[in-house]
């Protein structure tokens, strides 16, 4: 009886955890604090190399910094 439960179980086991693998990496790219300070450096260059104006800066930095913070709250909340 429980080889048969096991049997029955494995794929959804296997299953779980690769959805919450795929769940980690998304909001490590999405909330990952490396992530966007890369993103944040990105942005500066392209500042002063004349790429964006300092509006464009201001804005995106802006949504960085908001997700920059998010990603401290998550991280907290997992402590």
């Amino acid at each position: 009886m429980f080889i048969i439960d096991e049997l029955l179980l494995a794929p959804l086991k296997m299953f779980t955890e690769i959805v919450e693998k795929i769940r980690d990496m998304a909001e490590n790219e999405l909330y990952g604090e490396d992530k966007i300070k890369n993103e944040l450096l990105k942005l500066q260059l392209m500042l002063e190399t004349g790429e964006i104006t300092e509006e464009e800066y201001n804005e995106a930095e802006g949504i960085l910094m908001k997700r920059l913070e998010e990603g401290t709250k998550r991280k907290e909340g997992e402590k």
